[in-house]
């Protein structure tokens, strides 16, 4: 296959200035809220974080990007101002984008951007530093590895109907933010439901650990939901000759959805945590599938939910891509740096593409 010519990044360098509080508005309108979740992976911290720019070859640069379409962020009402935005990495590392608003008077040296992080705080910036970004443009791979659980399909409820049950005798109720608080953190979980002073500890957590996992397979088959349209997300990513596969630090059970809808044959390579002995965020899972596959990590991008996920990315030295219908919170998963932040798998195909070769 002919490979395509990679395009240059588009990087500009732009003084921090504190703007008129106008972007507060903005960024709380529901509509826009919703549009740059769905559309940039963004729940936008209230406020945008406003560059200006100096140099004649970074305004040319700006002016040759704003001839591109870019994603439109556009209102209900149409007397309310529409915009265009551009997603980008900030100091080469948060994720965020510029929003430029459709305005025939809004200044032509000013970058405005939004991130689900107080920027100014979390990189110790004050008006007048120096703060470079860089257009986000597609992953260039050979392949997509995907994590499972709140990535391909929806397990939050399996779980806890599962964990539920194991703790019904001893009265202990589990909800669901207690389950996505396990899967975003990984901080010890069953420990913390049992009472300080229960006796035989360990011997009540390794029985009610086997209770759970006697119930999960039912409480799958009932709750656990493939998200929706992902044939066609397979579909698309294979058209563009790219291999697939499956790293996930659950058993094997876990698949069961997948193979029921006949998804399990789009993946050239499945590891589960039953492969592996060290877990996330050790790279080991990752490189056990990568080399099923033959590809190298640099040449490879993961997808999961939770900052363990793209840590995994980056001990194992693959392209990181957080999508935001799991356990992960948007501005806990943008402290850790993604590459990309989706809103859901439908956004995949559209931020990777075929490896130069």
């Amino acid at each position: 296959m002919q490979g395509h010519r990679r395009r240059q990044a588009t990087i500009f360098s732009g003084e921090l200035r504190s703007g008129q509080g106008k972007g507060v508005y903005f960024t709380q309108l529901d509509w826009a809220r919703r549009q740059f979740q769905e559309k940039l992976g963004i729940e936008p911290h209230p406020g945008t974080f406003n560059l200006i720019l100096r140099k004649a070859e970074e305004l040319a640069r700006w002016q040759s990007l704003r001839e591109e379409a870019g994603i439109v962020i556009e209102p209900p009402d149409p007397q309310n101002c529409a915009a265009r935005s551009y997603p980008v990495r900030i100091d080469a590392f948060l994720p965020g984008a510029v929003i430029h608003p459709n305005l025939p008077d809004y200044p032509n040296n000013q970058l405005e951007i939004i991130s689900a992080l107080h920027l100014r705080q979390a990189l110790d910036l004050k008006d007048g530093d120096l703060v470079q970004i860089e257009v986000n443009r597609p992953l260039e791979v050979r392949a997509v590895v995907f994590d499972i659980d709140g990535t391909l399909i929806d397990t939050l409820e399996a779980y806890r109907v599962c964990t539920e049950k194991a703790f019904a005798p001893l009265g202990i109720s589990v909800t669901i933010d207690m389950i996505r608080h396990y899967f975003a953190t990984h901080q010890p979980f069953w420990e913390s439901l049992l009472p300080a002073d229960q006796a035989d500890r360990t011997a009540v957590l390794s029985n009610l650990e086997a209770e759970a996992l006697r119930h999960f397979p039912e409480a799958l088959r009932s709750h656990g939901k493939v998200f929706p349209n992902l044939a066609r997300t397979m579909n698309r990513l294979q058209r563009k000759s790219l291999k697939l596969g499956i790293f996930t630090g659950s058993t094997r059970q876990v698949l069961e959805p997948l193979r029921e809808q006949d998804l399990l044959s789009c993946f050239d390579a499945v590891t589960t945590g039953e492969d592996i002995e060290r877990h996330k965020p050790h790279p080991e899972g990752l490189h056990h599938c990568l080399r099923q596959l033959g590809v190298e990590p640099e040449q490879a991008a993961y997808v999961g939910d939770t900052t363990m996920d793209i840590q995994a990315c980056r001990a194992a030295g693959t392209k990181s891509i957080a999508v935001l219908t799991g356990a992960g919170d948007c501005s806990a998963l943008a402290a850790e740096g993604p590459d990309w932040t989706i809103h859901s798998h439908q956004h995949r195909p559209s931020i990777v593409t075929t490896e130069n070769r």
